[in-house]
């Protein structure tokens, strides 16, 4: 169990948002597999929109492309919400957008680390991966029916304890040196994210694709994208409205792509 101080706890993190969609429904376990299966399980059977699914410790955390995300017991912060927003499916990858800067400047407020976004769906400190975030959602009649956001967080790990990794990662400990509080960030974060999801569901969102675009860590450069079947090289110039990267491949032809996994030329 986690020092005293260090804990995660609902009472508190009631208090600290107070009047918040986030605070209705929060469903805290100190050991649980993926805090996002358990999330998609109660949004199946009805889960309330601001359904908060948190874990002391997460042991087989899924990431994308069923990679797995391990975070110890008393360490990071690892939780998945459900929303239930009424857009289409093109228009989800905006909620996965306002995560990711909730996230980034929940860390610069609390720590003063300047995470950057790779695409799609990490944050990423000095090249080394801080965070990453799962988005699912479920669909009826063509309109999305819940989106279920992860978010892992390394804040107090040290990334040399496990040999296990297959990238470069790191934390707010490993970066700063010193001890963050998990209950800080959480909060922060929330509190971030309810004010750019209310924006959203208000249909103002071109400040985040703007804020999205200035933290990227991939915009300007030269990148590599896997795709699986095939490898597209050349210069990332955006992040659409719908999540595409944006590359200009040397021959000077656009290409939108909506998923694969990015390595950057330096």
């Amino acid at each position: 169990m986690p020092p005293k101080k260090n804990r995660l706890r609902a009472s508190v993190i009631k208090k600290r948002l107070g009047t918040s969609i986030f605070t209705d429904n929060i469903v805290y376990h100190e050991v649980i597999p993926s805090t996002n299966t358990l999330a998609k399980e109660l949004a199946a059977h009805g889960a309330a929109e601001g359904t908060l699914v948190l874990a002391d410790e997460q042991t087989r955390g899924r990431g994308r492309s069923d990679k797995v995300w391990l975070s110890p017991a008393g360490t990071n912060l690892s939780f998945s919400i459900v929303l239930r927003p009424h857009v289409r499916v093109s228009q989800t990858f905006v909620f996965t957008m306002g995560l990711a800067l909730a996230a980034s400047d929940a860390v610069k407020k609390t720590t003063g680390l300047r995470p950057l976004i790779k695409w799609p769906n990490d944050l990423y400190v000095e090249g080394k991966k801080m965070a990453g975030i799962l988005t699912e959602f479920s669909v009826r009649k063509k309109e999305v029916e819940s989106v279920i956001l992860g978010l892992g967080l390394n804040i107090n790990w040290s990334p040399r304890e496990d040999e296990s990794m297959h990238y470069p990662a790191t934390s707010v400990f490993a970066e700063t040196g010193k001890k963050a509080s998990r209950m800080e960030l959480l909060v922060e974060i929330l509190k971030s994210y309810e004010k750019d999801y209310r924006k959203v569901l208000a249909g103002r969102i071109d400040g985040i694709y703007k804020r999205w675009n200035e933290l990227s860590m991939i915009k300007g450069k030269e990148v590599t994208v896997d795709l699986g079947h095939k490898t597209v090289r050349g210069t990332a110039t955006d992040i659409d409205e719908e999540g595409a990267l944006v590359i200009i491949k040397s021959d000077g032809r656009v290409e939108k792509i909506q998923n694969g996994e990015v390595s950057i030329r330096f």
